[in-house]
């Protein structure tokens, strides 16, 4: 395969995704953002040398664009909230109806940082997988809310939007503020398509009243200890009202359903809901699989659609394992934290165009994956090989040493 045409043939697409998306290379924080978003795709970084080592020749050249980069992504009076709301409007445009949306949040540990603005502290597991202790240490850093897209056909995975939050932030409330503020966010983007899928931690009364309030269809996983109101309007933890199911509801898809709804403290209004609840038991608590949905049961979708919905959660553990371990997102360098946001745009921008190639075209995007020689039996979403393709492309195409992933 030439490595010209083909790479002629992905910066064409490339460019007209980066059109779709609004960004131009005009001066200013929009020839930043662009830049960066190329730098990302080629390079398979977020640094912002490595992103100016695609078109610098010699070192003075490759300081100053740092620079100005760094200046602009930093630039407080620009506001790049319109740009990122357009992208993600324009990311959501291809949620279906049924589409599941994985919300999950994740930290961005920074143990050595001293200079990065509004840090907070988070959990490093990388430092707790080389120790091999139990517990992660507490170092600085920042928590990101992610919602990750999953196209059943053609397994596409696309990020949604990277929220990043903190608090040590100026006017911060609570982390149930920044998740219904995110949560507003994507429904506006979505129109309310696509089904939200959580894990356990979504599962408390400051996230189920703003998930009431804005989306129609989701899925939540719930402790045992959970407080939900049976038929009969007796209060019951989600642990009790399981085994009631478990022994008194028909299986149905190795599932069993219960109508119920929350307690009115949580929801005055009684939105009818349903419990769906595993007939088989795992874990080391020995416990059934326990969801909470909202919009799906009765209405073409039965508890084995359901079952299958929640276990696309973990295409979200897929995107933040290639996001960390492909683009290295947690090697930011960027000391302000408005830089931080638009940084994580560029990483949605950057994930959208990968899947975004998938659908429009799909033969390159085959022909990227070859460019990877080995088999590697981990890899359960394409853009994994997708992204490696592209890199190894780009060794080829620019002179040795211009892209190094440092």
């Amino acid at each position: 395969m030439s490595a010209g045409s083909t790479g002629q043939r992905l910066e064409s697409s490339l460019a007209d995704y980066c059109s779709c998306v609004g960004l131009e290379a005009k001066p200013g924080l929009a020839r930043a953002l662009l830049e960066l978003v190329e730098g990302i795709v080629w390079g398979a970084s977020v640094q912002l040398t490595n992103a100016a080592r695609r078109y610098c020749k010699d070192a003075g050249e490759l300081h100053a664009a740092g620079k100005r980069l760094s200046a602009r992504l930093s630039d407080a009076k620009v506001d790049h909230h319109p740009w990122l709301k357009g992208l993600w409007a324009y990311q959501a445009g291809f949620v279906k109806d049924l589409d599941p949306i994985a919300i999950d949040a994740t930290e961005l540990a920074k143990p050595y940082a001293r200079q990065m603005e509004f840090q907070c502290l988070v959990q490093d597991a990388s430092a707790k997988a080389r120790a091999g202790s139990k517990e992660a240490p507490l170092v600085p850093g920042y928590w990101v809310l992610g919602a990750y897209h999953w196209q059943e056909q053609g397994r596409i995975l696309s990020p949604l939007m990277l929220v990043p939050y903190s608090q040590s932030l100026p006017g911060f409330k609570s982390e149930n503020d920044c998740w219904q503020k995110a949560f507003y966010d994507l429904k506006a983007a979505t129109g309310g398509r696509g089904v939200w899928v959580m894990d356990r931690g979504g599962d408390r009364p400051e996230v189920f009243k703003p998930l009431l309030l804005i989306q129609r269809r989701w899925i939540v996983r719930l402790r045992q200890d959970r407080k939900l109101v049976g038929s009969d309007g007796t209060v019951g933890s989600a642990g009790a009202w399981a085994e009631q199911a478990l022994l008194t509801r028909p299986e149905r898809g190795r599932c069993v359903t219960l109508a119920v709804k929350l307690p009115p403290e949580v929801d005055p209004t009684g939105t009818p809901l349903h419990l769906v609840v595993t007939t088989y038991r795992f874990g080391k608590k020995h416990e059934p699989l326990m969801l909470l949905t909202r919009g799906l049961i009765g209405q073409h979708v039965g508890p084995r659609q359901i079952r299958r919905m929640y276990a696309r959660r973990w295409r979200a553990e897929d995107a933040k394992r290639f996001f960390g371990q492909l683009w290295h997102v947690e090697r930011f360098l960027t000391r302000s934290y408005v830089a931080l946001e638009r940084m994580l745009g560029c990483v949605t921008a950057a994930g959208g165009f990968l899947a975004d190639l998938q659908r429009a075209n799909p033969d390159l995007a085959n022909e990227l994956q070859k460019e990877v020689t080995y088999l590697d039996d981990q890899e359960k979403v394409p853009c994994y090989r997708l992204a490696r393709g592209i890199q190894a492309l780009a060794l080829r195409r620019f002179p040795p040493g211009v892209l190094q992933n440092a």
